[in-house]
């Protein structure tokens, strides 16, 4: 018998952002790491829709405290009542409500990286970061 060498399986993360530039950069750093995404979603109505019809529950959910339609409360809640890890996200000067204050928050400005690192600290499994390609001295191009 030989050993699986098949890769692990990715992670399903619901990312909820209605800011497109944000959704696209996010998307591409999670994308990177090694998850599944689903979305972005831009609104709450979209998002729980969604949500409601999915066959499996996301490892995580990374959602911005305000979406296209309002306040995110109605998806968080619906999110935290299944059980699902929470990034809340948002833009300085936010705060999350308080029944979900215990929760990682991430503020504008923050980079992909910690992002990706966040969703980590969700106990998440995405892949480990890509090593830098070493530096060869001396090498000449062209």
């Amino acid at each position: 018998m030989f050993p699986d060498a098949s890769p692990p399986p990715r992670p399903l993360l619901l990312l909820a952002e209605a800011e497109p530039f944000r959704a696209d950069y996010l998307g591409h750093a999670l994308r990177d790491a090694g998850a599944l995404l689903l979305g972005p979603v831009r609104a709450v109505t979209e998002g729980l829709a969604l949500f409601a019809n999915l066959r499996e529950r996301p490892a995580a959910a990374i959602v911005n405290l305000r979406l296209g339609d309002g306040t995110a409360l109605p998806l968080l809640d619906v999110l935290d009542a299944a059980g699902v890890p929470l990034l809340l996200i948002g833009e300085a000067g936010m705060t999350p409500p308080p029944h979900l204050a215990a929760r990682p928050c991430l503020l504008a400005p923050f980079a992909s990286y910690q992002i990706v690192a966040a969703v980590r600290a969700l106990a998440v499994p995405l892949s480990p970061p890509l090593a830098p390609a070493p530096l060869v001295e001396g090498v000449r191009h062209g």
